[in-house]
């Protein structure tokens, strides 16, 4: 593998338009385009993710037969496929048939075990039915305001609340004919089959379209109103409810706690081989090369899903996967790697100047003073979302434990809320998504005792028995009769702490503790501040030796914050001083414009980072609308002051308020526009820097769709908008002499300006590097010995595969280590560029000693010594090529 770039479909962005595309991905040099989800997905989505039918292409992108041109067209181009399945939950909607199937026919459905729903809940009223909360107010308001109405299509009568359907149960269309005289005969037809079996009824619905095609019912569904209606929703499979219902009395679990995305159960045979039918014929392509799997953490059996999914033919396995501190991937998935969060993480630390988070977090807390420490954040995050969201969720796990408990004479005395307790303080001590059990017992026990040692300290008064009776049910130490009920609530268990990591963690704590926003990335570990060389080099070479064809990520369609733009705030680390003045210089500013309503001082510094990051190079008036949409999803993820399921409306119209005065102010370009230069600067050394590692390192290289060029995106939808690739294709073919044959002065000029080219032009002559000498990426990683270069400024490694040799050399914190400048000094309000005469002496590795070498990015030759200046260059990276033969035409791959 040589590299696989990431593409989002759209409506409007299809399989066609990626076909037409194809040449530019040759171009470019990946070797495999990583496609998001195909299969068919709720009408006018623009991530694919909710899907409704796992067995059918996506008839919006082009459907069946436009995929299978993209298939062919690609495989004659040698470009390879890697598909993006989402095994864990559909799309609840009306045009998911199985979902409405289950809905109009309960337990009694085919698919009433398809879906992961819990049939006899501990609410009584809801016994075989399931909650559905999706009314916008309270169930007597909307139904007494006739937002829910009866509507027949497609041969079935359904419930409808604004483009929600519902489908009705066929046992009581009788109740709804027999309102028309016309309709009586019908009526009693249906009232005759109505405890008949479910082949029955569907038999009929041919009959029942011809009937009312002559008589239509708009009449008779209209008299359906207020306590009648009512009276015939009661006798459905299901319970409609207003959405905030959801988070107590919810019984199918769901894609985190979207109410719309109901979960699978693939851990079943017959839902594992109906969903991976399509799955299985599209891997027997000769242009599919495998496949990643969404959200891995929320099976079942995670285990069991991938040996199943290696035996119908799947050829290779990525897995989306976020790896806890010190946690990697299972030895015994049968995996090629994850998707690369990690690798983005440790590009992100290596950068990160760990001398600056004294200084950061001094300014930081003086700022936002009333923020806890980033552990207790993560703790009382993680409470409250299984306090105020996942509520159901928790009580049901709480029900089987104390289940379990009653069933031992031994463990009986244990409460329900005590057991309930446990399971909170459990969970929201856990420091990763899940573990896997019953696979890897050791190491989840480990890990499970450390996380209820912690949990018993934060509540002493506790019996501790109980943390030990919670552990003995996840390890499955009971007795043999309950064995398979602890198997069950611990599985239950993993898929709900997961969930509850990913809210807690990812969509709440990353937009409360911001003390460096760059640091809270998907993956990442804001309390890690900086990866020290050794670490970054021992990470590298356990990856080549484990999962070479892992994926190496700097972008992804979930980032929280573009390539380019975290590479930007990094910069802040190494000049904490500069951020000091220019936050103070920024604080008159703040005060004039914060109003009667002030925003939070969280909310405003998080607004500060991202508006020093993103206001070089950023339209005025896409600053200010980005930024107000921004901020306005980051204060409801952050759920202090407004929420998503408490909308403020007066704090976000403040807080939008603020961000536009902010943002017309004509003293802003004076305050900010110093510093923000400074960090365009020495954020474009970062984002080369951060480029080459990835396409140098061991795994493969992932390109997200549009950012070869400069990125600057936020977290989606911003992320996710359309790529202009038309520009990027004519780029392509304009950079094609100077790849073959690189001018040195113009490399120079881009440099200098900042050109998103350069950017471009690496990216190319990279990935040609990996086609014409794979070896070399195949091969071993020696890192740089600690007195090869003195201080942090640089870090070195080689990539060798037999006679051929690569050594890299890149700058790290470019913003600390400035010529003539000792390490804390006082630093101006914008920073020059670097000298050409600072300069910093390598010794050099055996292998390279008097070897002659190409320069992979300038084209130039030169033979070495024993050591190499680094400074006074014509760039500030090394890529050198140790050829195993003559030295081609120069600059030629």
């Amino acid at each position: 593998m040589i590299a696989t770039y990431r593409l989002q479909f759209r409506p409007g962005f299809g399989f066609r338009e990626v076909t037409d595309l194809l040449p530019y991905f040759v171009r470019l040099g990946v070797s495999h385009l990583y496609l998001s989800p195909v299969t068919e997905a709720r009408a006018g989505s623009a991530h694919g993710y909710d899907v409704v039918d796992h067995t059918r292409l996506r008839e919006e992108l082009g459907g069946a037969g436009a995929f299978q041109a993209l298939l062919d067209a690609a495989d004659r181009l040698g470009l390879r496929i890697i598909l993006d399945i989402v095994p864990n939950h559909a799309h609840a909607g009306p045009e998911n048939e199985r979902w409405q199937d289950v809905l109009a026919y309960g337990p009694a459905s085919p698919y009433a075990s398809f879906f992961d729903v819990e049939w006899e809940p501990l609410k009584p009223e809801l016994h075989r039915k399931i909650l559905l909360p999706f009314l916008g107010r309270p169930y007597g308001e909307a139904l007494d305001g006739r937002e829910i109405t009866l509507t027949f299509e497609g041969g079935r009568f359904f419930a409808a609340y604004f483009d929600h359907r519902f489908a009705i149960a066929p046992a009581t269309y009788g109740v709804i004919l027999e309102g028309s005289a016309a309709l009586r005969d019908l009526a009693r037809v249906y009232a005759a089959a109505a405890d008949g079996p479910r082949e029955h009824l569907e038999a009929l619905r041919p009959s029942l379209e011809a009937v009312l095609r002559d008589v239509p019912p708009t009449d008779l569904l209209a008299a359906f109103a207020g306590e009648r209606l009512h009276l015939l929703l009661e006798r459905q499979s299901w319970r409609l409810a207003y959405w905030k219902a959801g988070e107590y009395d919810i019984n199918y679990r769901r894609f985190f706690y979207l109410n719309d995305l109901v979960a699978l159960r693939v851990e079943d045979n017959q839902v594992f081989t109906e969903t991976h039918t399509l799955v299985a014929r599209l891997a027997a392509h000769p242009a599919v090369d495998g496949v990643r799997v969404d959200h891995i953490d929320g099976l079942f059996d995670p285990h069991e899903y991938l040996r199943r999914l290696r035996g119908i033919g799947v050829r290779h396995v990525w897995v989306e996967k976020i790896l806890g501190p010190g946690e990697t991937l299972p030895e015994d998935w049968p995996v090629e790697g994850a998707t690369g969060y990690d690798f983005l993480n440790d590009a992100l630390g290596i950068l990160t100047d760990a001398d600056g988070e004294m200084p950061l977090d001094r300014v930081y807390r003086r700022f936002v003073r009333d923020r806890p420490p980033y552990r207790v954040e993560v703790y009382r995050s993680k409470r409250a979302v299984m306090e105020r969201h996942l509520v159901g969720e928790l009580d049901r796990l709480a029900y089987d434990l104390d289940r379990l408990s009653e069933a031992d004479y031994h463990t009986r005395d244990y409460s329900y809320q005590a057991l309930r307790e446990a399971v909170v303080e459990l969970i929201a001590a856990l420091d990763r998504y899940r573990t896997y059990l019953p696979y890897g017992p050791e190491e989840a026990e480990r890990v499970l005792r450390q996380a209820a040692y912690r949990a018993r300290q934060r509540i002493p008064w506790e019996d501790p028995s109980v943390f030990d009776f919670v552990l003995r049910v996840l390890l499955g130490d009971v007795r043999p009769d309950l064995r398979r009920r602890a198997a069950a609530a611990a599985g239950h268990m993993q898929q709900y702490a997961s969930v509850v990591m990913a809210k807690g963690l990812e969509d709440t704590v990353f937009y409360r503790y911001v003390r460096l926003a760059a640091l809270n990335e998907v993956g990442g570990d804001p309390a890690r501040f900086g990866l020290d060389a050794d670490a970054f080099h021992a990470r590298a070479r356990s990856r080549g030796l484990r999962y070479p064809r892992t994926m190496l990520a700097t972008a992804t369609h979930d980032h929280k914050r573009g390539e380019d733009l975290r590479a930007r705030l990094v910069v802040l680390a190494s000049i904490p001083e500069v951020w000091e003045r220019t936050l103070r210089g920024l604080g008159l500013l703040f005060r004039e414009h914060s109003g009667e309503r002030p925003p939070a001082a969280g909310d405003v510094y998080l607004f500060a980072q991202t508006l020093i990051a993103l206001w070089d190079g950023t339209p005025r008036q896409e600053l200010e609308d980005r930024l107000t949409a921004y901020m306005r999803k980051a204060a409801r993820e952050a759920d202090l002051h407004t929420s998503w399921s408490s909308p403020n409306t007066d704090y976000e119209d403040a807080l939008d308020r603020f961000i536009r005065s902010i943002l017309r102010d004509r003293r802003l370009p004076r305050r900010i526009g110093p510093a923000a230069r400074t960090l365009g600067h020495y954020g474009f050394i970062n984002s080369i820097t951060q480029l080459i590692l990835k396409a140098t390192c061991p795994g493969v290289p992932d390109v997200y769709q549009g950012s070869e060029l400069r990125d600057l995106s936020l977290v989606d939808p911003d992320n996710r908008q359309p790529v202009d690739f038309a520009l990027r294709a004519r780029l392509g073919e304009e950079l094609e002499p100077i790849l073959q044959r690189p001018d040195p002065a113009v490399l120079s000029a881009w440099f200098t300006a900042h050109d998103e080219r350069l950017k471009l032009y690496v990216t190319i002559r990279l990935l040609r590097l990996r086609r014409t000498v794979p070896e070399i990426f195949a091969g071993e990683y020696r890192a740089l010995p600690h007195d090869a270069s003195p201080g942090d400024a640089l870090l070195g490694f080689a990539r060798v595969g037999g006679p051929e040799a690569l050594l890299i050399i890149v700058p790290r914190f470019p913003g600390r280590h400035r010529p003539g400048t000792p390490p804390h000094a006082r630093i101006p309000a914008e920073i020059p560029p670097p000298e050409e005469d600072h300069t910093i002496e390598v010794r050099l590795p055996e292998t390279f000693v008097g070897a002659t070498i190409a320069d992979v990015l300038t084209g130039t030759t030169q033979t070495l010594g024993d050591t190499l200046e680094i400074g006074g260059r014509l760039l500030p990276w090394c890529v050198l090529w140790k050829k195993s033969r003559e030295p081609q035409e120069t600059g030629t791959l």
